[in-house]
C-alpha cells in the first residue's frame, strides 16, 4: 500500500503539524497490523516537521520496534532532510522505548 502524504495533507508542499499526520499514522498502523507492506510518499514534498515526523514514524517506532517497521515500512521519493528527520525521530523513539 502506497500512502501519498502530500495528498495526505491536502495538497500542501510542507507538513508542520501532528494533527496533520494523525490519519496517515492511522492508515499506517491499521496496514501493519494486518501485516501489510506500506510505502510512504513524499513526492512534491518540501519538507515535514519533527512533530509531524514523530506523528507518522515516532509514535509507530514506540509501539512497535524499529526492527518490525523496518521490515514493513518503506519511503520513497523523500529528500535528504525529510529522511534526515525521520531517522532522527526514530533514533529518538528507539531511546525512550528502549
Amino acid at each position: 500500500m502506497v500512502i501519498n502524504i502530500k495528498n495526505e495533507i491536502g495538497g500542501f508542499d510542507y507538513a508542520g503539524s501532528r494533527d496533520s499526520g494523525v490519519n496517515i499514522r492511522e492508515t499506517l498502523r491499521e496496514n501493519l497490523e494486518k501485516g501489510i507492506n506500506v510505502t510512504l510518499d513524499f513526492t512534491g514534498m518540501s519538507g515535514i516537521s519533527h512533530s509531524f515526523a514523530d506523528e507518522i514514524v515516532g509514535i509507530v517506532v514506540r509501539a512497535y520496534g524499529v526492527d518490525f517497521i523496518k521490515n514493513k515500512l518503506m519511503l520513497n521519493n523523500d529528500n535528504a532532510e525529510i529522511k534526515s528527520l525521520l531517522n532522527l525521530v526514530i533514533r529518538e523513539s528507539r531511546k525512550i522505548s528502549a
